[in-house]
Formats: structure tokens, C-alpha cells, sequence
């Protein structure tokens, strides 16, 4: 397939794909990209505890580079520097067995769009970087624009960064661009940041993914996460040791402990301002991070008329929106004001950030451990700070099945930890506590969960994939087929995420003067589609995503525009609020 396609895109843009770099050029360029890096590291002073532990866990990984391909875990403590140490590692190990790519993946856009900028400061070049995710804005000349798009069907860049989303759509999705990419990830190093993210009904599928490019595609596979989970537990588990990369060490360890995990026990939401008041007296920054949209929201209005000056966080707010809110966050921190942020999880990953107290609403340990991050996060306080673990009684999540497992799996753990503590070293993140709840989580699952089930076909992507015993079973010419996979079948139907929402564009900022701009295109009898790609690319900024149920009551009452033949949908004035962001409950006379 890539070859077909690759002969008719030269033929039709009379020009050949990108040059693949090969045997001694390639390893020249590694080379070169490793020593343009450690002539960056050398200029970090190491005169601080934490500089010093961050230097040995990037000299451990340079170290580990030496092996072969396999599949590896890197478990670096919130601070320790990942990132950088990864990169480090992924270099080094490209040079030494001359590999053809380094694929970086990260869960979230957020923190891809963070990780990106520190990797080109690093790199003698943009030469040799590749970025492919929806942020990414296309060149508008016509020649790089071709040749972006060349890079991007064959990733024939020396390094990829990416989301793991893309990842996973290279591996299982039936789109011809998708299925041609999966050359690239042979004999490549691919780092995937925030394993712990992978979705629970994709583990199957993720597993057998990473044993079979380890052990016959010959990729190095390195799995990052400060809560690494136990796939090893999986019902179809990953393969092979997983080495640490930079196994457990207790001075090494040391300078990064900032936070304790504690467990405040079980409050109803309308008792928790009172604790949270309570707790703010103490410190002059609080955040307090919720499980959906309508918590935060709750308690925002509830804590927003003490004396601290309070903000407000959520999915509900465009990108735009949610960064004017971060910037004020960051200037009322600098000033030392009192301030109380209520936020949802989006300010658990990428967002660099330090509160004096973080209170996370009970869910998975995962998210729990990142919301610690947001605390005490550049060691203002000497010694660890509290994060508080609250049981909401009655909240309700039903529509988020995943939140309400990690938080069961969560509370479990907190139970046998308040009974034994010493089984998990009196630490809450140790790895005896992360894999005992990983354990538990797994083990909550339903049959057949972790292998992609999917009830409109009434079997699993995995089962497609393997015997496909449902749909061949009992076939008379079932014998005549050498290969029994529904590869297409399992291609159409394989998303990593349940497409039932729509991204909406939103009435803030700038988003208002390109709904007006959007609304006069639609008018006209000749449409300039580049302008309105132009739009389209800027509008994302100022969307927000709607599930199907809100976007059928905001259709009823004539709420949401289509505009540019369906290609957007725009909300109207009345359901965006400057504070909160999107809410059923806002104006138009109450109809919703």
C-alpha cells in the first residue's frame, strides 16, 4: 500500500517523498543530535540536591542505552526531569545500534505542545523534527505544504512527535494513511509518556502491540510514567522483564519528595467548602480539583464570596479561555494573594503550576498523584506538604464509568493502607501501592473489557484480529481462507475514544469576531476555502466538546448554528459564561 500510494503522490506532485537517511549518514546524524544535546545538559548547574538527582537519573539512562530492543520502563518521579532524560536515553540508544526513527508520544495536547518546545531546544535543528497532531498548523506555501504531508503519510523524519492516539491509529485504525505509517515504527525507538493513560478496553490491544514490535520488529519501547502501571497484570500482559531503566533508590528518590497523600475520609459535596475553607486558612493557595464539570462548578459558586479570590477550571472552557484563566492564576501567585482555584483534571498534566495545598476529589491513583504535582512543585515549603484525598459520598458518575472505577480501586487502596501501611512503606506512591491498585483495577474490569469489545459487531477488536471465531464459525468455505482476520472490519470499528461528542466554536475572545467572520462566509454564493481553512485552523482555540445528549438540547432550542456546508457548529450567545465557561443552565430565557 505505502508504495502504491508513494508512486502516485510523485507522480501527481512531480517531486519524490523526503530522503530517508540510511546506514552512515544516519548514524552521523545521531551522533551529531547527541552531541549538541550533552553540550546543553553540561551548561545546567548541580550545586542543588534536586540538580544532582536530576543529572544521575539522566546519566542512568544514557547508561541503559547499551542494550538491545525491548521494552523498558522509565519510572522518574514528578520533577526528575523525564522529558529531557528520555530524550537523552532515546539519542543515545539510536546511535549506538543506529535505529531509523525516535517516536515521542505523549496522551495529551497539552503537554505534547510543552515536551516539543523542550526538545527542540535540545536538537542542533528542525531538520530533523516531524510534529503530527491537530494543534499543528500547516505551512501555507504550496511546496511546504506538500512536503509536510509527504513527511507525514511515511514519517520519514529521523524523529516523530506525536500523540498516542496517532500511535494507536497507526497500529489498529483502517485508514490508508494510518496503515502506511506502521513501516515507521520498525526498528525505531518509541517513547510513550503517561503510559498510565492508555484506555483500560485497549490494553489487550496495546500489549500484544508491544511484544510483537520488541520482539519481531526489533523496536525499543520505553514506557514513562510516575505511576507506572502493572501490565504486566494485564489479562493479555506485556512480555519480557521491563527493566528499570532507573531502578528504585532512596537518596535518589529523596530530593523529589515534596507531597504526602493523605486520606481526609468521606465528606457529601455540600460539606466540602467548609473543609476547604478550613484548610486555606493555612496556606495562601489552595487548589481543589473535581471529577466533572458540574462539581466544580458547585463548588466554585460556593467558595467564590469568601476573601480569597477564587477561579474556575474546566473542560467546559475553551483552550483560549482556560490559558487567560492560568495566566491570572500565575500572576495572583506571584503577588502573593490569597487565591482558591477549583478546577477539573485539566490542570493535572502540562500546566506548570504550584499551589500551597491541593485537595483532589477521590479517583484514580494516577490522577491523584498528578494533582500532587500541582503542589509544593518547586519546593517553596521545606519537607512534604499534605495533598487531601476526599470520598465525595454523592457524586454522581455514572456517565464517566473509567473515573468511577479508579476512584473504587483508589478507595480500596486507601483502606488496606490505613490497616497496613508499613506493606507499602507508609507511602501512598510507592510502587507496592501503585501496583496494588493497578491490581485492583484490573481485576474490576469485566471479561473481555480489556480486549476493545464492541456491541454493535458483538465481538472484540482482539478477537477480529486473532481466530475470529464468531464470524467464520460454521461458514461452509471458512476452510478456503489462509487468513482468518476481519482486518477491515477491525480497522473500521477501532477508535481509541467513543466519538459521541462534537467540538462546538464558543462566543469568547477572538472566538465571537471568527463566528461573525464564519456566519458572512456562509453567506456568500462563492466560498474562498482557503480563507476558511485558515479560520477553521484558528477557531480550535476557542472550541469547546459538547457530549451528543447536550448538543441535541441545544439544537431543540435553536442554540447551535452549522455553518460552511456542516464543517462547524458554533454556539449561539446565552450558554458561555466568562467565569465558568459552557453551561446548560445559562440564559435564553431557561429553556434548557
Amino acid at each position: 500500500m505505502d508504495a502504491d500510494r508513494t508512486d502516485t503522490a510523485e507522480f501527481m506532485n512531480d517531486r519524490p517523498y523526503p530522503k530517508q537517511l540510511q546506514g552512515e549518514e544516519r548514524a552521523a546524524m545521531w551522533q551529531n543530535c547527541l552531541k549538541y544535546m550533552e553540550r546543553e545538559l553540561d551548561k545546567f548547574p548541580q550545586d542543588k540536591p534536586i540538580q544532582i538527582a536530576r543529572r544521575r537519573i539522566s546519566d542512568q539512562c544514557a547508561a541503559f542505552a547499551h542494550k538491545s530492543a525491548g521494552i523498558y520502563r522509565l519510572n522518574v518521579p514528578t520533577g526528575g526531569g523525564k522529558t529531557l532524560s528520555a530524550l537523552r536515553y532515546a539519542l543515545t540508544h539510536a546511535r549506538q545500534w543506529n535505529k531509523s526513527r525516535i517516536i515521542l508520544t505523549s496522551s495529551l495536547l497539552s503537554i505534547l505542545d510543552q515536551n516539543a518546545a523542550v526538545i527542540r531546544s535540545y536538537l542542533p535543528d528542525d531538520v530533523q523534527i516531524l510534529e503530527h497532531h491537530s494543534n499543528v498548523v500547516q505551512p501555507k506555501e504550496e511546496d511546504e505544504k506538500i512536503e509536510w504531508e509527504m513527511l507525514t503519510e511515511q514519517y520519514s523524519a529521523p524523529i516523530v512527535i506525536t500523540t498516542l492516539v496517532q500511535l494507536l491509529n497507526t497500529l489498529f485504525a483502517g485508514k490508508s494513511a494510518c496503515i502506511r505509517r506502521f513501516q515507521a515504527l520498525t526498528d525505531s525507538v518509541i517513547v510513550i509518556d503517561e503510559v498510565q493513560t492508555v484506555p483500560a478496553h485497549l490494553l489487550t490491544l496495546f500489549n500484544l502491540a508491544m511484544n510483537f514490535l520488541a520482539a519481531i520488529c526489533n523496536t525499543t519501547v520505553v514506557l514513562c510514567s510516575a505511576t507506572q502501571p502493572a501490565l504486566e497484570l494485564a489479562a493479555h500482559p506485556l512480555l519480557g522483564g521491563m527493566e528499570e531503566m532507573v531502578p528504585y533508590e532512596e537518596s535518589l528518590w529523596q530530593p523529589f519528595r515534596r507531597t504526602e497523600i493523605c486520606d481526609a475520609g468521606s465528606l457529601r459535596l455540600d460539606e466540602i467548602p467548609e473543609f476547604v475553607r478550613e484548610k486555606a486558612k493555612d496556606s495562601q493557595s489552595l487548589l481543589l480539583v473535581c471529577n466533572t464539570k458540574s462539581e466544580a462548578t458547585y463548588l466554585f459558586e460556593a467558595l467564590a464570596d469568601g476573601t480569597a479570590e477564587c477561579f474556575h477550571l474546566s473542560a467546559g472552557m475553551c483552550m483560549e479561555h482556560r490559558r487567560d484563566i492560568l495566566k491570572r492564576i500565575q500572576d495572583a501567585l506571584a503577588d502573593g494573594r490569597q487565591i482558591i482555584c477549583v478546577s477539573t483534571q485539566v490542570i493535572e498534566a502540562g500546566v506548570d503550576i504550584s499551589f500551597g495545598c491541593v485537595i483532589r476529589l477521590a479517583a484514580g491513583m494516577d490522577s491523584i498523584v498528578q494533582a500532587a504535582g500541582r503542589c509544593n512543585r518547586n519546593g517553596e515549603v521545606s519537607g512534604t506538604v499534605p495533598v487531601y484525598v476526599i470520598r465525595c459520598t454523592d457524586e454522581k458518575l455514572t456517565r464517566l464509568a473509567d473515573i468511577q472505577r479508579g476512584k473504587e480501586a483508589s478507595e480500596a487502596l486507601l483502606n488496606a493502607f490505613s490497616k497496613k501501611p508499613e506493606q507499602f512503606m507508609g507511602d501512598l506512591t510507592s510502587d507496592a501501592a501503585i501496583r496494588r491498585y493497578y491490581r485492583t483495577l484490573y481485576a474490576g474490569l469485566k471479561e473481555k473489557y480489556q480486549d476493545d469489545y464492541i456491541p454493535e459487531v458483538g465481538c472484540s477488536v482482539f478477537e477480529l484480529l486473532s481466530i475470529n471465531g464468531k464470524n467464520l464459525q460454521g461458514a461452509p468455505s471458512a476452510e478456503k481462507y489462509i487468513l482468518n482476520q476481519a482486518f477491515k472490519t477491525a480497522g473500521d470499528v477501532f477508535t481509541v475514544f467513543a466519538q459521541d461528542t462534537m467540538d462546538v466554536l464558543v462566543p469568547y475572545g477572538r472566538g465571537r469576531e471568527i463566528s461573525n467572520r464564519l456566519f458572512d462566509m456562509d453567506r456568500q454564493y462563492a466560498m474562498d476555502y482557503e480563507a476558511l481553512e485558515t479560520l477553521l485552523q484558528e477557531a480550535k482555540a476557542y472550541t469547546v466538546s459538547l457530549y451528543r445528549y447536550q448538543s441535541e438540547e441545544l439544537e431543540k432550542c435553536g442554540a447551535l448554528a452549522q455553518l460552511c456546508q456542516g464543517r462547524i457548529h458554533v454556539l449561539l450567545d446565552g450558554f458561555y459564561d466568562d467565569t465558568i465557561g459552557f453551561s446548560m443552565k445559562q440564559s435564553m430565557g431557561g429553556v434548557i
